[in-house]
């Protein structure tokens, strides 16, 4: 069996910044011009991606009733967020 290894999707993504300097995304845009609304975010921590590569923060949001890991990473060429691809 071989090990299937995901990529990077970058998504475009609304996000709400706090007075207090918390950023939370409202939404994101996958690579075919879909929108998600992001109806909650559970939990936001330090982390790495497995599959993908990079780190920075994970948020753990709900989109459609599916929980996934939306990830912002901040790097010398510019702050990104990014989904994994299984593909």
């Amino acid at each position: 069996m071989a090990i299937r290894i995901g990529h990077k999707v970058y998504v475009d993504t609304v996000v709400e910044f706090s007075d207090e300097g918390e950023i939370r995304p409202l939404s994101i845009e996958w690579e075919d011009g879909k929108k998600y609304q992001i109806t909650r975010v559970k939990d936001c921590v330090p982390g790495a991606s497995r599959r993908a590569g990079g780190a920075g923060l994970v948020y753990t949001c709900i989109v459609d009733g599916k929980e996934i890991h939306l990830y912002f990473e901040d790097c010398p060429s510019g702050a990104k967020w990014f989904l994994e691809s299984k593909a």
